[in-house]
């Protein structure tokens, strides 16, 4: 009698086992295991993974103990406390630390960084799997998750502030360490500490003569910065002012989510998915550029057009504009999709006529100032004796295959991945394809061009993009139907954890190592530069400019834009001189003596001059 009731599981308390950890569950008990102490041997191993003889370092006994322990760990909690979402969870979170493992140690840092993605992918085609197995029957009753009330905007807080904090020590310490060259950051140093003490945005290391940063490109966004950087009127403020708008993105996103009635939850996941997205925080550690102030005013634009809040679009689209020359197709893609998705044709013909106009304005001050507008970086469609957007134009109309063979390169494809994959490519998902019309900028900004730097996600020009991105992932996660919104939501908070430890986190532990490193040839740098009266007409290497922000009469050596001139001091390196790197050598010939010099870093005066 006993033994029935035990098969039918009424007495024997093993009888409901498998109804309450069924064999599915079991099986990712397992790779849960599997998953933590993969994760654990890579903590602990020094070896790279990639190479056959990793294996030769791994204690195979103790993996698999773990394993088992785990497993075990696992399986009898969830059937003790009755609790079946224990094992998904386990689960999810040993993928993610195995996946992001796995991303930071075989992460390059070199210019075969853009390797990485395919680490990435391979990480993302298993946690596809993984993703597809919870989000079936939501195995972790997302859709039930009840959370204190302001959490959302507590997570907010604590990620906005977290994410400040450590990009803008990562980017200090970059700079702090002589990392950072005058191309970008020498530029923006002197030229904010010139529209402090000046008010006009001029420099003299852009082209090596005095002119305005605005014949270059037209940002008078720079303006509205500069109240916070005479706060404190160094360069490491830049870099924390930068860090800080990128991360005060995550206010219009929690606005956003609550605007389209996401819960509680779904917006917390919304938030770290944006401030996890991989880009945004990888490229704060190139420098300091106007294109990173992007993402937080297209969040606020498209937030204001969600909530259908006139003049606070029109503020933001203005603002975007006020960012740069080439802003102009962003605002004109949010027009697009105001028109296309959304019918709201007064106000999107109104947004879309605004952009072209300020657009036409914006390049007449830049020719006036300057040389015009980059056209160059679409010198790919221009025949020779060409120029101008008509010819690229024509060039497009006349020979669709040779435009499509630009865009879809291996190095384009894989700046694709980076910038989709983190999301799910989930702004394909969408049943309104017009959506996709934001994706515009992509194609233009990042994907036409044959300029390298468009395209890599190590700098600047990722960041309006990741905007559009991030927002049209929010709008398909908020009318998909609740499994494929969380299987949509999981994959993309799982991959953009991820896939910053494959671009973010491995470059600012080298920061950070390599500024500790060179802490005493640093101070003996700064103790030079602080010596040289800052009035005197000086030349320097690019990567002494950003520290001699307040020198008004200083020249990049080598000059990329006609032939260097002779000024009365030199501060270069002792090892470009012996090189004769850049024919510096041949440059100074007898004409200049050497005054002093603290480590490599040597100054010379012209003989001739006073």
């Amino acid at each position: 009698m006993s033994n029935k009731k035990g098969a039918s599981g009424g007495l024997i308390p093993g009888g409901n086992f498998l109804k309450l950890v069924p064999l599915d569950y079991i099986f990712a008990a397992l790779c849960t295991g599997f998953c933590f102490s993969s994760f654990i041997t890579l903590l602990t191993t020094n070896a790279t993974y990639t190479d056959i003889n990793f294996v030769a370092s791994v204690n195979l006994p103790l993996v698999i103990i773990t394993t088992v322990i785990i497993f075990a760990v696992c399986v009898v909690t969830a059937f003790l406390t009755k609790c079946k979402e224990i094992i998904p969870g386990a689960l999810l979170v040993s993928a993610v630390l195995f996946g992001s493992a796995l991303a930071y140690k075989g992460s390059y840092l070199g210019e075969e960084s853009a390797k990485n993605i395919f680490m990435n992918i391979g990480i993302g085609f298993i946690m596809f799997f993984i993703i597809v197995w919870i989000g079936k029957g939501d195995k972790l009753n997302i859709n039930d998750i009840k959370l204190p009330k302001n959490t959302e905007w507590i997570v907010a807080g604590v990620l906005l502030l977290l994410f400040t904090i450590i990009v803008s020590v990562a980017s200090i310490a970059r700079y702090n360490g002589y990392m950072a060259s005058n191309f970008d950051f020498g530029i923006f140093t002197q030229m904010f500490e010139n529209m402090r003490t000046t008010g006009l945005a001029d420099t003299t290391v852009e082209r090596n003569v005095l002119m305005s940063h605005f014949g270059v490109h037209f940002s008078p966004f720079y303006y509205v910065l500069l109240p916070f950087y005479a706060i404190c009127p160094r360069p490491e403020t830049l870099l924390v002012i930068q860090a800080a708008f990128v991360a005060l993105g995550i206010i219009p996103v929690v606005l956003m989510c609550k605007q389209l009635k996401l819960t509680q939850s779904v917006t917390v996941a919304c938030s770290l998915i944006y401030i996890f997205f991989p880009t945004l925080a990888n490229g704060c550690l190139y420098d300091f550029h106007e294109n990173k102030f992007l993402t937080v005013l297209i969040m606020w634009a498209l937030y204001f057009i969600v909530s259908k809040k006139w003049i606070g679009t029109l503020v933001f689209c203005a603002l975007v504009l006020t960012v740069k020359e080439d802003a102009a197709i962003y605002v004109m893609a949010i027009a697009l999709y105001v028109l296309a998705y959304r019918k709201e044709y007064i106000l999107g013909g109104g947004i879309l006529i605004g952009a072209v106009i300020y657009f036409s304005i914006a390049t007449v001050i830049v020719g006036n100032l300057g040389d015009g507008v980059m056209t160059t970086r679409l010198s790919n469609y221009m025949l020779e004796g060409e120029d101008g957007f008509s010819a690229v134009v024509k060039t497009i109309v006349s020979d669709f295959g040779y435009f499509i063979s630009q865009i879809f390169t291996s190095d384009k494809i894989m700046f694709m991945v980076w910038m989709l994959l983190p999301v799910a490519f989930a702004p394909f998902f969408s049943e309104k394809k017009s959506l996709l019309l934001l994706l515009i900028p992509m194609l233009v900004v990042d994907l036409m061009s044959n300029w390298q730097y468009q395209y890599d996600v190590k700098f600047q020009y990722t960041y309006g993009v990741a905007g559009l991105i991030v927002f049209m992932t929010i709008l398909v996660i908020s009318q998909a139907k609740p499994e494929l919104r969380n299987k949509i939501l999981l994959f993309s908070l799982s991959m953009s954890i991820i896939m910053s430890f494959s671009l973010f986190f491995p470059r600012s532990a080298y920061y950070n190592s390599c500024a500790e490193k060179n802490t005493q040839v640093a101070e003996q740098y700064n103790s030079l530069i602080a010596e040289i009266p800052t009035n005197v007409e000086i030349t320097a290497d690019g990567m002494y400019i950003p520290h001699m922000y307040q020198f008004k009469k200083l020249y990049q050596y080598p000059n990329y834009y006609s032939e260097s001139k002779k000024t009365d001091y030199l501060l270069v390196s002792q090892n470009a001189v012996s090189q004769n790197s850049d024919n510096l050598a041949t440059f100074m010939g007898d004409d200049y003596q050497l005054v002093k010099q603290s480590g490599p870093m040597c100054l010379y005066k012209l003989k001739t001059a006073k």
